[in-house]
């Protein structure tokens, strides 16, 4: 699946990236980000601005499904911003053994919540995801490499997303 009359170039059939020119993103482009994240196992997709994994800023457009699972993680060095576009979800924050120690409502700005967070580095952190669709902007600096992050022991692994809503609902029900 390709963008439409754009220059992106599909890396896997939930991330594009962009040819590092200027770019603004239109409805049509979450679309069709929206139908490859529904034709995607994980339920999610990714526009990068940036061109390379290598490039120092990486800017990335993310769509969500409901259905979607993101294990809790946290990056060793890295901070993390996330600014909410569309929908609902809430920001999850875990302590390094698993127990949920706080939930951010995160809503698009209009509707009054909190829109923006800036996730520091060594923060066990998730999302939970309220609406049918979540659209963010995340950022971080690169290069991007795995090794950078880990994923929680404590949770299940993300090719197993109906264990991660269980586990999710039942942290989410111990900080109630």
């Amino acid at each position: 699946m390709s963008l439409p009359d754009r220059s992106f170039v599909a890396v896997s059939p939930e991330v594009f990236y962009s040819n590092g020119a200027f770019l603004a993103v239109t409805r049509r482009d979450v679309d069709v980000l929206k139908s490859a994240a529904l034709a995607s196992s994980r339920r999610r997709a990714r526009l990068c601005f940036h061109s390379s994994p290598e490039d120092s800023q990486q800017e990335m457009l993310i769509v969500m499904h409901r259905d979607s699972y993101v294990c809790p993680h946290r990056h060793f060095t890295k901070v993390e911003t996330l600014a909410i576009v569309e929908g609902t979800c809430e920001a999850l924050l875990f302590d390094a053994s698993g127990h949920l120690v706080e939930r951010v409502p995160m809503t698009p700005p209009s509707d009054g919540g909190a829109f923006f967070y800036r996730m520091p580095p060594d923060q066990f952190h998730s999302l939970h995801f309220c609406s049918e669709w979540v659209v963010f902007i995340e950022t971080t600096i690169g290069p991007f490499s795995p090794a950078a992050s880990e994923s929680a022991p404590w949770a299940p692994p993300e090719s197993d997303p109906t264990a991660g809503a269980t586990f999710l609902a039942t942290a989410m029900g111990s900080l109630s």
